[in-house]
């Protein structure tokens, strides 16, 4: 078992540094979209900051809560976006005939599509985010730990869903060869987790929590850091990704065994 996790590492820190290379050649390039990533954030806070010189609280949240989702919004999508970005380009793989040689290659074919392209751009960005999350956390009033327990839980979670959902989508194209856009209208939807879903009308709050669940994601962990999450909703959380995850394998394989290889 160890070995074979060695085996992986080994191969994801060595597309890491493939990836790496390719974008250091591109250096102005890669330094405009670190500095657009940076500014983005800037520029989030500085609204956030001329909405609460207006209201007292959004949706019963203050400045720092409010702060709070949203740095864990950036923790959970980039650790997603840092691991599984190959999926982004799972369609080019299979209409290109790479999905070819994956299928023999001595590693799982799943592992290469979805884990196999890194963004070392992501890894720098997320250093920064961690130590505002820091700060954050410093101007919350003190707290047990069994909340940062459910807090740090809850974040696991999350990112597995999300997956769940990654390989869903590689399944998908696979299956289709196409619906290249499937992983680009999940993004669209994560961008509406960066506010408690408390903020919006109550039917969208239900969609963004039982039929997309992106507050299982984002809100959940932020929720029970700060005592208003009940255990049910807990549980609830912790048995989607339980369900989540063996499923989207399961489809996986199934339109991996109906994948006939584009020069069919």
């Amino acid at each position: 078992m160890l070995s074979v996790l060695d085996k992986y590492r080994r191969i994801w820190l060595r597309t890491a540094s493939m990836a790496m290379q390719a974008q250091l050649t591109y250096r102005l390039g890669s330094f405009g979209f670190l500095l657009g990533k940076m500014i983005r954030l800037f520029f989030f806070f500085a609204f956030m900051a001329a909405v609460f010189q207006h209201v007292e609280t959004v949706a019963g949240y203050s400045l720092v809560e409010t702060a709070l989702f949203f740095m864990t919004f950036n923790l959970v999508d980039m650790t997603a976006q840092i691991l599984f970005r190959g999926v982004y380009g799972a369609r080019r793989t299979v209409s290109e005939g790479d999905f070819d040689f994956y299928l023999v290659q001595p590693c799982s074919p799943l592992f290469r599509m979805t884990c196999s392209s890194v963004d070392f751009l992501d890894i720098i960005t997320i250093i920064p985010v961690i130590v505002m999350t820091g700060m954050v956390f410093a101007r919350l009033p003190p707290l047990g730990w069994e909340r940062y327990a459910a807090y740090g839980l809850l974040m696991l979670n999350g990112v597995g869903l999300i997956y769940a959902i990654h390989v869903l989508v590689a399944a998908l194209a696979v299956r289709t060869q196409e619906l290249e856009s499937a992983i680009w209208i999940y993004r669209d939807v994560m961008f509406m987790g960066k506010f408690p879903v408390d903020v919006y009308a109550p039917a969208v709050r239900w969609a963004l929590t039982i039929g997309i669940p992106i507050a299982v994601m984002t809100t959940f962990p932020a929720k029970a850091l700060l005592g208003r999450l009940s255990a049910l909703w807990i549980v609830y959380a912790l048995a989607l990704t339980a369900a989540a995850l063996p499923l989207s394998w399961l489809f996986w394989k199934d339109s991996v065994a109906r994948y006939t290889s584009s020069s069919s």
